[in-house]
């Protein structure tokens, strides 16, 4: 793993934001401050490793800045975007639980970031001193595997021209009518398991139909109700 340590000020200011994923918020004052006690800032800079697949686990991450893509890649190099966290979300924390875990995917800044590293096996104890703040993380962790066996049933059931559709109406949906792509348009293919050049196609047609207009990164929904009908809500 090769990651930079730094110094920190703001930790009050980081502890605030913990409290606010679910992750975190049960721990009480004590347990916070073993959690915090092991744990570093680490800084990224933009196209930085965090871990490699197959890296033996030390750490789980909260982001606190910036935007780090987990993916996996195949033989043949071809590389699958299992998600990408954002700040305030956290990544790697169910590997705690197996007996000496490696990392099954990939991780890598994309824009520069800093990430909380927490100690996993600290962490674990915390969670084995206290029945009430495991059942609650692991309440936590059920909610994400409810989220992701979602994501399985949303890619394998919809069709490609169903899949961008949908994205673009969640999108519209949490900023609004216009808003900018966060990722490039390539990373959000491998999001919703397109080839590139499929995306840019079916893209052209949402277009062409008069559902969105593009102009580079930036997207204006035009007819919200047939982007509906066009991720097969409707």
């Amino acid at each position: 793993m090769d990651t930079k340590s730094t110094s920190h000020p703001g930790w009050s200011r980081i502890e605030e934001l913990m409290q606010m994923s679910p992750l975190f918020s049960s721990l009480d004052k004590d347990q916070m401050a073993t959690v915090i006690k092991h744990s570093r800032v680490n800084s990224l800079n933009d196209g930085e490793m965090l871990f490699h697949r197959g890296d033996k686990v030390h750490n789980f991450y909260f982001v606190l800045e910036g935007l780090i893509k987990i993916y996996r890649q195949s033989p043949t190099g071809q590389e699958k975007i299992i998600e990408l966290e954002k700040p305030g979300q956290t990544f790697g924390e169910a590997l705690m639980f197996f007996d000496h875990p490696t990392y099954p995917v990939s991780a890598i800044a994309m824009e520069a970031s800093t990430l909380l590293c927490i100690n996993a096996s600290a962490f674990l104890e915390v969670l084995q001193n206290s029945a009430t703040v495991c059942i609650k993380v692991m309440g936590s962790l059920s909610h994400r595997l409810h989220e992701q066996l979602n994501e399985i049933e949303y890619l394998s059931l919809l069709t490609g021209r169903n899949r961008i559709a949908m994205y673009f109406l969640d999108q519209s949906m949490r900023q609004g009518m216009e808003f900018k792509l966060e990722v490039p348009k390539n990373a959000i293919a491998s999001m919703l398991s397109l080839q590139p050049e499929t995306f840019s196609r079916l893209i052209k047609e949402l277009a062409n139909n008069q559902v969105i207009e593009i102009q580079e990164s930036n997207i204006r929904v035009l007819d919200q109700d047939l982007l509906r009908k066009y991720a097969g809500i409707v």
